[in-house]
């Protein structure tokens, strides 16, 4: 029986339902992203058996990853998640009971999925493991999935053997978040907590607040409970307090 400890770091499917394709916001720099995730998915056979999705912090790689274990769990594949640094934490050293146990539930999967792969890059151990585990996946059929803050080849302490791999099947990345899917993402948060910011207020956010997923989350979140502690509708200057903006 697995440990607790195994069980919290190893995301079996499905899980965290909030994460699936059809709440993630599309834009021009991720439109490439989300199609080859999507494609994937596909039961039926693909170009590639490896995906490799990069950028920079916070703009939907995650997302991207737990859409994937969730959309093939739905279709009654095995799919399993795990960080990168959890990956290393796990493996140690590569002999114990702890890392004979993880490497046997990671190699017992269709969708082997990894996310945060510049974390295993720390560790040798853990880079030849991650390379036991993706030669075992692909050779039985399977897939796996990487996300990075890092093209391969900017990878600091990979393996060459391992970036290889990485560039074996899809490269995509997502880039910056544009002015329209920015706005459509600030109306959508608002609309999931039952709040109305005008238009005049989501330009305004445009040029004040950082393009990533968490900080206009966070922005959003935070004007509600401004407008909720005053009373009042949503307008420039409760956008200006709450925010701590001049």
């Amino acid at each position: 029986m697995p440990d607790q400890s195994s069980k919290q770091l190893l995301l079996n499917f499905p899980a965290r339902p909030e994460f699936n394709f059809s709440n993630f916001v599309i834009s021009q720099g991720s439109q490439f992203a989300y199609d080859a995730a999507m494609n994937f998915c596909s039961s039926s056979q693909t170009l590639y058996q490896s995906l490799f999705i990069f950028s920079e912090k916070n703009l939907g790689k995650t997302h991207l990853l737990l859409s994937i274990g969730n959309l093939v769990a739905e279709k009654g594949a095995r799919a399993l998640y795990i960080q990168g640094a959890d990956f290393s934490n796990r493996i140690g050293d590569g002999k114990s009971p702890q890392a004979q146990q993880t490497l046997q539930q990671l190699l017992d999967v269709d969708y082997f999925l990894l996310d945060d792969v510049e974390e295993v890059a720390h560790s040798t151990t853990a880079q030849e493991k991650l390379y036991h585990i993706y030669n075992t996946v692909i050779e039985k059929g399977g897939k796996v999935a990487f996300t990075s803050c890092f093209p391969p080849e900017k990878i600091k302490s990979a393996e060459s053997y391992l970036t290889s791999r990485f560039q074996w099947g899809m490269l995509t990345e997502i880039k910056p978040i544009d002015d329209n899917t920015t706005a459509k993402i600030i109306q959508k948060l608002a609309k999931d907590i039952n709040l109305t910011l005008p238009e005049n207020i989501i330009h305004y956010l445009l040029v004040r607040i950082p393009r990533d997923f968490i900080s206009i989350q966070n922005a959003v979140s935070t004007i509600n409970k401004e407008s909720f502690i005053q009373k009042k509708k949503v307008t420039l200057p409760l956008v200006k307090t709450a925010l701590n903006l001049i």
